[in-house]
């Protein structure tokens, strides 16, 4: 395959390139000359009709080849768009045609030494990001509950929310997302890296946490769950913007100076997992006003629009 700057893939749909030379077998098949090959990574969901719309907004007129990784929802129905013709291919189908090709002799399958591959985690990357992860690993079997920061007495003091307020104390329901995959930077620089992510729906955050402290015990109030959750696409699109930073790096291996430049996730190399947590919080009634609620580990207050039981 060559690559096609032009493709414009979505984050759970990236591009591979486009068939410079048919591979054996598949010519008269989907994989025509210059057909634009596209990759659906394995992942926690099946493949449906909304990540397909998604993708073919962008799509270029023209043969394209969707090879999933994910299992695809049942009774998928395929999206059209003018001049755009694409063939999508399960994981079976990818699967067969590969153990067809192999037996025929096709393919020459060989297992080659790992070596010190891009892919490949060195010990101090391993011991780092064991370090940074630590946190999350100790809470992934229970649901723990964020330790409050804020006291309600000083903040009302400082932020007036009208005469009258009646706080009731309330646990909400939220994920934490553990991300672990290679951050890209200019030239050829690269660093495995690991964070964990607070998504709450309820306080429409979704921030990287450093060193979260959780109580050793649930508190008797009652869990306010969010309405719905994002949908993994979004989660995923999510998590690149959180995660590109800008870093200083090096030209080259011999220079000692430091130039800063944007690192980026490589969504290929994304591994994500969650656990779910309580956030404590409070919500703020005023009689004949619009209740609130406060965040009671940043102390950010947001419109609660349920009611108060």
């Amino acid at each position: 395959m060559e690559s096609n700057p032009l493709a414009i893939g979505t984050p759970s749909i990236r591009p591979l390139g486009r068939i410079s030379e048919p591979p054996i077998g598949l010519n008269n098949g989907p994989a025509r000359l210059h057909t634009s090959v596209w990759h659906a990574p394995d992942g926690w969901t099946i493949l449906d009709r909304v990540e397909l719309d998604r993708w073919i907004v962008d799509a270029l007129p023209g043969q394209h080849w969707i090879l999933s990784e994910r299992p695809l929802a049942p009774n998928l129905r395929i999206p059209e768009k003018k001049g755009v013709d694409f063939e999508l291919w399960s994981p079976d189908q990818l699967s067969n045609w590969l153990g067809e090709a192999i037996l025929s002799g096709e393919i020459d399958a060989r297992v080659s030494g790992l070596g010190n591959k891009e892919g490949n985690i060195e010990p101090n990357e391993v011991e780092e990001i064991r370090l940074e992860s630590a946190w999350f690993e100790s809470i992934r079997n229970d649901l723990c509950t964020m330790s409050p920061k804020v006291d309600l007495e000083t903040w009302i003091e400082r932020n007036p929310v009208g005469d009258n307020v009646r706080p009731t104390a309330v646990l909400v329901e939220a994920r934490i997302w553990s991300v672990m995959g290679i951050l890209r930077g200019p030239e050829t620089n690269r660093e495995r890296a690991w964070w964990g992510i607070l998504d709450s729906p309820l306080f429409g955050s979704f921030e990287l946490l450093e060193d979260p402290v959780f109580l050793g015990h649930r508190p008797d109030l009652r869990i306010i769950s969010p309405s719905s959750w994002m949908e993994e696409n979004i989660v995923l699109e999510n998590i690149s913007r959180v995660t590109e930073t800008r870093k200083t790096y090096s030209p080259d291996s011999m220079s000692s100076v430091k130039i800063q430049g944007t690192w980026s996730l490589d969504p290929s190399s994304t591994e994500i997992d969650f656990v779910k947590v309580l956030v404590p919080a409070w919500i703020m009634e005023i009689p004949g006003a619009t209740n609130n609620i406060l965040n009671a580990v940043n102390g950010s207050l947001h419109p609660f629009n349920r009611t108060v039981m």
